[in-house]
């Protein structure tokens, strides 16, 4: 079940956030930097300040009755490379390690389609570590296109992060 996430939900996202990030990142950069990171992206607070922002949405996803992922939304301004009128970036998407590969990330991203539907925007980008192969499958599989390239920083480390495209007309 995906559901959209309230101010009950901040633990749970922090928690997720936090647990997905150091296991899918920390054995690729330097310690000093993933801290900073997950305190500014992935902290309680830094959920709570977002959680209730204009243009953010937060859904998470529950298997057997247990927060499993979180997808995070944000109303954005087009990008150049995309010849749409109205646009959400999918800016953070993340399963827990152990509910990975039972269909959490397929059913945030099938919710994540069905927002911005309703939000009748023409599409969805997203940004991705060129290196993070299987997030780049994920999103090959679910019919994402790279459109070009950004950078991403991570700490005081600056990384190469692919822009990724879908029009929101394509079928899940």
């Amino acid at each position: 079940m995906v559901r959209h996430a309230g101010a009950d939900d901040v633990s749970a996202i922090s928690e997720i956030g936090l647990d997905s990030f150091r296991a899918a990142y920390e054995h690729t950069c330097e310690a000093d930097d993933l801290i900073l990171h997950l305190d500014e992206f992935h902290a309680e607070a830094a959920v709570v300040a977002q959680i209730g922002s204009p243009g953010t949405d937060y859904l998470i996803a529950e298997n057997n009755g247990r927060p499993a992922g979180f997808a995070k939304v944000r109303e954005t301004s087009p990008l150049p490379e995309v010849t749409a009128t109205r646009v959400i970036e999918l800016h953070q998407l993340y399963v827990q390690p152990e509910q990975q590969r039972f269909g959490v990330g397929g059913y945030l991203l099938k919710a994540v389609f069905d927002y911005v539907r309703d939000k009748a925007a023409d599409g969805v980008w997203l940004s991705a570590w060129e290196e993070a192969n299987w997030a780049i499958d994920f999103y090959n599989k679910h019919a994402f296109a790279t459109i070009g390239t950004t950078d991403f920083r991570l700490g005081e480390t600056v990384y190469v992060d692919l822009l990724m495209w879908r029009p929101v007309n394509l079928e899940n």
